[in-house]
């Protein structure tokens, strides 16, 4: 991963059996964990990239993550409403690319990690 000029803070949920984690710094995104198996996880990654963008960590192949949304939530936050406009769409995309690459890390780092030891 190469280095971020912002330093994301998640926040790990469930919801309806899914496992979430929402960026506390813009753009707000939220994450959902898909759990595959290292025997699967180019077919499972193959898969969802025809929906989206997906990340994963450089070396574990026990998930990746996908993106459901960011900014305003439908609404639910009008303080976080990200204006994408034809200039920025492209600065927008790479943070998010950035979001989802320091989900992965941190979804290790906190939360597979700490269960192997």
């Amino acid at each position: 991963m190469i280095a971020s000029r912002t330093i994301h803070s998640f926040l790990l949920s469930q919801q309806e059996g899914q496992t979430l984690l929402t960026a506390q710094e813009n753009p707000w995104s939220v994450l959902q964990v898909i759990p595959t198996t290292p025997a699967d996880f180019n077919r499972t990654v193959a898969a969802l990239e025809e929906r989206g963008m997906v990340a994963h960590h450089d070396s574990d192949r026990t998930f990746c993550i996908i993106h459901l949304a960011s900014g305003d939530h439908d609404g639910k936050h009008p303080e976080r409403h990200i204006a994408i406009t034809q200039d920025n769409y492209k600065q927008i995309i790479d943070y998010l690319k950035d979001t989802m690459a320091q989900a992965a890390v941190w979804y290790k780092t906190n939360i597979i990690d700490p269960v192997k030891y």
